[in-house]
């Protein structure tokens, strides 16, 4: 995988300019798929990285914990029936768990006694564990790999139904990864 070049245009040898958002999410599903949902969750955790990057305001451009957590509390949404609906802050702590100590658990979780704590089923439904340990999820990877889907389509709809958005996540998307055809000839 290569970036483009900075200032790049949004389409280049032909590709849309969600091209590479398109990509992250058709390689997540080929991760699970594969029976790689490891993989697959840790690619779900870098995509939501990658689509609060996309939806900074215009004055900044490095993303951090709160926008991560705003991300999640505006895109992220489980299924109605679900025992356990999506939180920024548990979102935000399991995907500091996965990325940074292959685990469920981190300092983050000691500091924030309130943010749950994620443990994984490739099932489709998301467990809560009450009168056990409240700060336990089970989380159901097949659902969560899906709500993932959702939700950048969600992103990618507001960003058609509002201006200043669309023009913020334009001016970055030439920044996220993408494959392109090159030739060293």
């Amino acid at each position: 995988m290569s970036t483009r070049a900075h200032g790049e245009e949004s389409t280049k040898n032909g590709k849309a300019a969600w091209d590479g958002v398109a990509a992250l999410v058709a390689q997540i599903k080929k991760c699970e798929a594969a029976g790689a949902t490891t993989s697959a969750l840790a690619m779900a955790y870098i995509c939501i990285d990658t689509m609060a990057f996309l939806s900074l305001p215009a004055s900044r451009d490095t993303q951090g914990r709160d926008d991560f957590v705003s991300w999640v509390d505006t895109y992220l949404k489980g299924y109605p029936k679900q025992s356990y609906q999506y939180r920024g802050i548990d979102v935000y702590g399991a995907r500091c768990a996965v990325l940074h100590a292959f685990g469920s658990e981190v300092d983050y979780h000691r500091k924030k006694k309130d943010a749950k704590i994620f443990m994984y089923s490739t099932g489709g439904k998301h467990i809560c564990a009450p009168g056990k340990n409240e700060r336990f999820v089970i989380i159901g990877t097949a659902s969560f790999l899906n709500d993932i889907d959702r939700a950048v389509t969600t992103f990618k709809d507001a960003c058609q139904a509002d201006a200043d958005l669309r023009q913020r996540v334009e001016t970055r998307l030439p920044k996220v990864l993408a494959n392109f055809p090159f030739s060293a000839q």
